[in-house]
């Protein structure tokens, strides 16, 4: 087994309950409504970040694995800087500033623009994901589904509360909780469209306590993956260091190519 499968499979391994123990929920029974609100607080308590992490990524056809220091704010801002393993000299710079991108890869001297949406981070980790949405993945929360239905149940065997998601085009989610006293860990989400397909599958797992910079306490899990099969996008994160909820400057989100040749 090469070492992306590898890792992939003790990842998911790791998330796995104990075969053949069955968990018993200890608290009442809370209601797909009340649930989705307590995600809706925790997500709106997060309005921006500043992260270092060892990421595990394509690039084209090649795997990578390498520090990337990042850092984003709600408003469609994020800012990526690929370090190269060897120097830690930036290999790639990745900037949304809340309208439009700039990448530059200096690997290979090249540079792209465009709008800042679901394309922006896909330029260099494949994900496809809206930067106020990849906030929510480095904090340890979870895009939510448009829908129109929703249901919770206990799940003995992962031993949390397995909230779905349906809306009336056919799409589902699925997003396994485990709580605590800091509120509600997620351990797995994953949306499936509306022809049945994977659109995309979230697994967060070895939570730790952190304090915001306005004084709230959190749960963050220090390893994430995420998976995307129409991208063939597949990130494995190590989080290394979060200040969360900090102050960033609307001039860290700006970068002005430097005129090289279109990357292809």
């Amino acid at each position: 087994m090469n070492r992306p499968a590898l890792a992939i499979a003790l990842f998911s391994l790791s998330l796995a309950a104990c075969p053949g123990k069955h968990y018993v929920r200890d608290y009442p029974p809370p209601t797909a409504d009340k649930l989705l609100a307590d995600l809706a607080a925790q997500r709106a308590a997060l309005t921006s970040y500043s992260a270092e992490a060892v990421m595990d990524y394509w690039v084209g056809d090649q795997r990578v694995k390498g520090t990337v220091l990042v850092m984003g704010k709600r408003g469609a801002f994020v800012r990526f800087n690929a370090l190269l393993p060897s120097g830690g000299n930036v290999a790639a710079d990745l900037a949304c500033n809340g309208q439009t991108f700039t990448y530059v890869d200096y690997h290979e001297n090249c540079q792209l623009s465009g709008m800042c949406d679901t394309s922006a981070i896909a330029q260099l980790l494949r994900v496809r994901l809206a930067p106020d949405d990849f906030l929510l993945l480095a904090l340890g929360q979870t895009p939510i589904l448009a829908h129109d239905a929703a249901t919770v149940a206990w799940d003995e065997d992962r031993g949390g509360e397995l909230l779905t998601l349906t809306s009336n085009s056919g799409a589902h989610q699925k997003i396994l909780l485990r709580r605590d006293d800091a509120g509600w860990q997620v351990l797995d989400s994953t949306v499936w469209t509306a022809a049945g397909d994977i659109d995309w599958h979230l697994q967060q797992k070895d939570f730790t306590t952190l304090q915001t910079a306005t004084g709230d306490v959190m749960r963050i899990p220090q390893k994430t993956r995420f998976s995307q099969p129409s991208t063939k996008a597949d990130l494995i994160v190590e989080w290394k260091s979060r200040d969360v909820n900090v102050d960033l400057a609307p001039a860290k989100f700006q970068m002005t190519a430097p005129g090289l040749a279109i990357c292809q």
